[in-house]
Protein backbone atom coordinates (compact mmCIF):
# COMPACT_ATOMS: atom_id res chain seq x y z
CA UNK A 1 0.00 0.00 0.00
CA UNK A 2 1.36 3.39 -0.92
CA UNK A 3 0.81 6.82 0.58
CA UNK A 4 -1.03 7.60 -2.67
CA UNK A 5 -3.76 5.00 -2.03
CA UNK A 6 -2.46 2.46 -4.54
CA UNK A 7 -2.49 -1.20 -3.54
CA UNK A 8 -0.86 -3.86 -5.68
CA UNK A 9 -1.58 -7.49 -4.85
CA UNK A 10 0.45 -10.16 -6.59
CA UNK A 11 0.03 -13.91 -6.16
CA UNK A 12 2.99 -15.93 -7.38
CA UNK A 13 3.81 -19.60 -7.58
CA UNK A 14 6.51 -21.43 -9.48
CA UNK A 15 4.18 -21.78 -12.48
CA UNK A 16 2.15 -18.57 -12.57
CA UNK A 17 2.03 -15.00 -11.37
CA UNK A 18 -1.23 -13.02 -11.18
CA UNK A 19 -1.67 -9.47 -10.02
CA UNK A 20 -4.25 -6.78 -9.46
CA UNK A 21 -3.91 -3.10 -8.72
CA UNK A 22 -6.36 -0.95 -6.81
CA UNK A 23 -5.81 2.79 -7.14
CA UNK A 24 -6.92 5.84 -5.18
CA UNK A 25 -8.06 3.94 -2.10
CA UNK A 26 -8.64 5.76 1.18
CA UNK A 27 -5.37 6.20 3.08
CA UNK A 28 -5.37 6.49 6.85
CA UNK A 29 -2.20 8.06 8.22
CA UNK A 30 0.53 9.68 6.16
CA UNK A 31 -0.66 10.60 2.66
CA UNK A 32 1.08 11.94 -0.44
CA UNK A 33 0.21 12.84 -4.01
CA UNK A 34 1.38 10.46 -6.68
CA UNK A 35 4.11 11.89 -8.93
CA UNK A 36 2.70 12.97 -12.29
CA UNK A 37 5.65 11.33 -14.05
CA UNK A 38 4.50 7.91 -12.80
CA UNK A 39 0.93 8.06 -14.18
CA UNK A 40 1.69 6.36 -17.52
CA UNK A 41 3.95 3.65 -16.10
CA UNK A 42 2.96 0.02 -15.55
CA UNK A 43 1.65 -1.05 -12.14
CA UNK A 44 4.88 -2.95 -11.48
CA UNK A 45 7.03 0.06 -12.34
CA UNK A 46 4.90 2.49 -10.27
CA UNK A 47 5.11 0.11 -7.32
CA UNK A 48 8.89 -0.32 -7.63
CA UNK A 49 9.50 3.42 -7.83
CA UNK A 50 7.20 4.06 -4.87
CA UNK A 51 9.13 1.54 -2.77
CA UNK A 52 12.45 3.17 -3.73
CA UNK A 53 11.08 6.58 -2.67
CA UNK A 54 9.88 5.01 0.61
CA UNK A 55 6.31 6.05 -0.22
CA UNK A 56 5.14 2.45 0.08
CA UNK A 57 6.11 -0.84 1.65
CA UNK A 58 6.35 -4.39 0.44
CA UNK A 59 5.49 -7.48 2.46
CA UNK A 60 5.43 -11.14 1.38
CA UNK A 61 2.79 -13.29 3.09
CA UNK A 62 1.53 -16.84 2.69
CA UNK A 63 -1.11 -17.21 -0.03
CA UNK A 64 -2.90 -19.69 2.25
CA UNK A 65 -3.05 -17.18 5.14
CA UNK A 66 -4.11 -14.33 2.86
CA UNK A 67 -6.90 -16.45 1.35
CA UNK A 68 -8.15 -17.36 4.83
CA UNK A 69 -8.30 -13.67 5.77
CA UNK A 70 -10.35 -12.93 2.63
CA UNK A 71 -12.92 -15.55 3.65
CA UNK A 72 -14.07 -13.09 6.33
CA UNK A 73 -15.59 -11.03 3.50
CA UNK A 74 -18.25 -13.74 3.24
CA UNK A 75 -19.59 -12.42 6.58
CA UNK A 76 -20.18 -9.15 4.66
CA UNK A 77 -18.36 -6.66 6.90
CA UNK A 78 -19.14 -2.97 6.39
CA UNK A 79 -15.48 -2.09 6.04
CA UNK A 80 -12.08 -3.68 5.67
CA UNK A 81 -8.70 -2.09 6.20
CA UNK A 82 -5.36 -3.46 5.04
CA UNK A 83 -2.02 -2.15 6.20
CA UNK A 84 1.59 -3.05 6.76
CA UNK A 85 3.02 -2.83 10.27
CA UNK A 86 5.49 0.07 10.73
CA UNK A 87 8.34 -2.43 11.02
CA UNK A 88 7.18 -4.03 7.74
CA UNK A 89 7.03 -7.49 9.29
CA UNK A 90 3.34 -8.31 8.86
CA UNK A 91 0.17 -7.48 6.94
CA UNK A 92 -2.67 -6.37 9.21
CA UNK A 93 -6.29 -6.85 8.19
CA UNK A 94 -9.14 -5.23 10.15
CA UNK A 95 -12.83 -5.88 9.46
CA UNK A 96 -15.53 -3.53 10.77
CA UNK A 97 -19.25 -4.04 11.29
CA UNK A 98 -21.55 -1.03 11.74
CA UNK A 99 -24.49 -0.74 14.11
CA UNK A 100 -27.61 -1.37 12.00
CA UNK A 101 -28.82 1.79 10.25
CA UNK A 102 -25.78 3.87 11.23
CA UNK A 103 -22.18 4.40 10.21
CA UNK A 104 -20.94 3.81 13.74
CA UNK A 105 -18.69 0.86 14.41
CA UNK A 106 -20.18 -1.89 16.56
CA UNK A 107 -17.38 -2.31 19.12
CA UNK A 108 -18.84 -5.62 20.32
CA UNK A 109 -18.02 -7.21 16.94
CA UNK A 110 -14.47 -7.00 15.71
CA UNK A 111 -12.00 -9.07 13.79
CA UNK A 112 -8.42 -8.35 12.98
CA UNK A 113 -5.60 -10.56 11.95
CA UNK A 114 -1.90 -10.17 11.39
CA UNK A 115 -0.34 -12.18 8.63
CA UNK A 116 3.38 -12.66 9.32
CA UNK A 117 5.90 -11.91 6.61
CA UNK A 118 7.34 -14.97 4.92
CA UNK A 119 11.01 -15.67 5.28
CA UNK A 120 11.98 -15.36 1.62
CA UNK A 121 15.60 -16.30 2.33
CA UNK A 122 16.91 -13.12 0.68
CA UNK A 123 18.30 -11.51 3.84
Amino acid sequence: MSKYGDLRVQVSTTLISLGAEFRKLLVIGEQANAPAADQNLSAHMRSSRSILRRDSQLVHVSVKHFTKSLQCHMAKPDGAFYGIAPQGNCLTVIFQVFIAGTHQTDKSISYRCRLPELDTGTS
